[in-house]
């Protein structure tokens, strides 16, 4: 309704509309870092044993592969304390809470990238300080020999042991996707670039699909770092969806 004046009306100032803002989404830059940094260096470490074949053998090319391969490790090792807030916290906060199969999963992945990763650490310096102390190919594997004799530690340390930090990844993977915190897409990657670097591994250290799945899987890695490092999407974006989704049931 129109106000007067002296018997005159006067028109009611027009409202200007407000400018529809953009959600701000936060980054983290050093989870990018991780993500990517972690898995290159992996690749980084194989391409440079080439030159001896990936034999064990003493010297410039393998000090170098093993000093890569132990910052990748060490940075697979820092990946893993960070999943637990990059899955638990959303745009809006810390999630409610979650079910107990997804936490229990979260868990399994936070402790088997962890430890596996310290074992790969292990593995790592005992093959450096093998190579500063050895002269030869043929020393180099008598003290591989002489650690592999001890009950357990070639299961733990060269076997299985420092393999399931890669199942940890997946499991990680697949959880952010279904979580929505990343695009089903980074999981398949993750997963496939496992997969296959598994396959070729039963061909031997030195096949081409080695590198094939130590790629896929850099790739995979990328992707999910840069997902939930945060970027700016707009509401309809999945990978962006609150976490407490975790916390809904099947029947919720």
């Amino acid at each position: 309704m129109n106000s007067t004046t002296n018997g005159m009306a006067t028109p009611e100032t027009p409202k200007t509309p407000k400018t529809p803002t953009t959600p701000v989404t936060k980054t983290d830059p050093t989870v990018r870092l991780l993500f990517a940094a972690a898995p290159a260096c992996f690749l980084a470490g194989w391409l440079l044993m080439r030159p001896i074949d990936g034999q064990a053998e003493p010297g410039g090319w393998w000090t170098a592969a093993h000093a890569v391969w132990l910052a990748g490790f060490l940075m697979f090792a820092a990946m893993s304390l960070r999943f637990g807030r990059l899955i638990t916290t959303g745009d809006a906060g810390p999630a409610a809470g979650l079910t107990a199969g997804r936490r229990a999963a979260l868990g399994v992945s936070v402790v088997t990238v962890l430890l596996s990763s310290l074992v790969n650490v292990v593995q790592l310096v005992l093959d450096l300080v093998g190579g500063f102390r050895a002269a030869d190919r043929a020393e180099l594997q008598d003290m591989f020999a002489g650690v592999k004799d001890i009950p357990g530690a070639e299961q733990l340390i060269y076997g299985v042991g420092a393999q399931l930090v890669f199942v940890g990844l997946v499991v990680f993977a697949v959880l952010a996707a279904v979580a929505r915190r990343a695009g089903a897409w980074a999981a398949g990657l993750v997963t496939g670039g496992t997969v296959v670097l598994a396959v070729a591994m039963g061909f031997g250290r030195n096949h081409w699909l080695v590198p094939v799945g130590m790629t896929v899987l850099l790739a995979g890695l990328v992707v999910l770092g840069e997902q939930l490092a945060g970027r700016p999407g707009g509401p309809g974006d999945s990978r962006r969806a609150p976490a407490a989704w975790l916390s809904r049931t099947p029947a919720g």
